[in-house]
This record gives structure tokens, C-alpha cells and sequence, in this order.
């Protein structure tokens, strides 16, 4: 389920800065929690709007833009070298699978209720 896989990836980054010591990068450790934690919100709220399938999808693309802004903070944190290049990677990866899977979600969403495809 793209809710469970969203709850734990937040709950990882939530444990990955906890390493980083804080006044190194309140900012940015600010950032990338919010964001993570908001993809696993969006979706939530979106489901409470499931029977109104343009309000669902409103938030499923926030959802979805919520990982992908997660994915933009993890490239900042590598830069500032808060992170190292394998942890970077390794939570692209799933950043960008979890994308993947809110998309294929709304693609979904919208054949099943004869909405345009974008």
C-alpha cells in the first residue's frame, strides 16, 4: 500500500537526521521532515475525498509532489555533505519509486472515473 510504504519512508528520514546533529542544518532538517511526513498526509486526506475523485486526485498530486520535493532535499543534504552518497541514493531510489506509484495511482484513479489523462 503506497500509504504504509510513504509512513515508513518519513519515519526513516525522521531517524536519518535525527544523526545529523542540528545546528548544522535546522533549515534543511526542517524541510525534508515536513516534506516527507506531508506525502502519508496528503494521501490520508485524500482518501477521506474518495468518493469525490477530483478532490481525491488534488491531493494525491500534492502527495506526489510532496515526494518528489522530499527527493530535492535529499540532493541538498548530499551537497552540504550532511549525508553521504550511498544514503542519498538508497532514498532517491525509493523517493522516486514512491512517485512512481502515487502517478500510477492517479492514472488509475482517473481511467476508472473516464477523467482526462494528462
Amino acid at each position: 500500500m503506497i500509504y504504509n510504504f510513504a509512513l515508513e519512508l518519513a519515519k526513516e528520514l525522521h531517524e536519518l537526521t535525527d544523526k545529523i546533529p542540528y545546528r548544522w542544518g535546522i533549515k534543511d532538517i526542517d524541510q525534508i521532515r515536513r516534506s516527507s511526513s506531508s506525502v502519508s498526509s496528503n494521501i490520508t486526506e485524500g482518501f477521506g475525498q474518495r468518493f469525490y475523485p477530483n478532490k481525491f486526485l488534488y491531493y494525491l498530486n500534492i502527495a506526489k509532489g510532496s515526494s518528489d520535493e522530499t527527493q530535492n532535499h535529499l540532493r541538498s543534504l548530499l551537497n552540504k555533505k550532511y549525508i553521504n552518497y550511498e544514503k542519498a541514493c538508497y532514498y532517491l531510489k525509493r523517493y522516486k519509486n514512491l512517485s512512481v506509484k502515487i502517478l500510477n495511482f492517479i492514472n488509475h484513479i482517473k481511467r476508472k472515473n473516464n477523467i482526462k489523462l494528462n
